[in-house]
């Protein structure tokens, strides 16, 4: 009895991590570390990424790794969605405004990107009187 029960908890267990593997393979794919993302193709880049912006809500660490692949990739329309993604769940990060701002600019959207220099020399400037 206890045997057939292990048996079929094993069982249980197993298809459990095959379901989470097969509908979060995009998010574990982006928890690869970034060389070995940027190492594979970008095909299989393009693809996990698409579907993982398709989500509603990603981790920073996964709109990082998406950022800086397509970065890597040349993707310049990815990486600043990623990063508009990125500003929005934590605008207060500075940092992640400058790195927004300047694929803006790489992506010659100038005036987006001017806006954000500028509130971010502005906010600068409020912060150090």
């Amino acid at each position: 009895m206890i045997r057939r029960f292990l048996v079929v908890l094993v069982v249980a267990l197993l298809l459990q991590a095959t379901a989470f593997a097969i509908h979060y393979d995009d998010l574990l794919f982006l928890r690869r570390p970034i060389p070995e993302i940027v190492g594979g193709s970008k095909e299989t880049f393009i693809s996990h990424a698409e579907t993982a912006l398709g989500r509603r809500r990603l981790t920073v660490k996964h709109l990082d790794a998406i950022a800086d692949a397509a970065g890597t990739f040349g993707l310049i329309d990815m990486e600043v969605t990623a990063l508009e993604r990125r500003v929005v769940a934590t605008p207060s990060d500075r940092a992640a405004r400058l790195r927004l701002a300047d694929a803006l600019r790489r992506a010659k959207r100038f005036a987006e990107a001017e806006s954000i220099f500028l509130d971010i020399l502005s906010s600068s400037d409020r912060a150090h009187p």
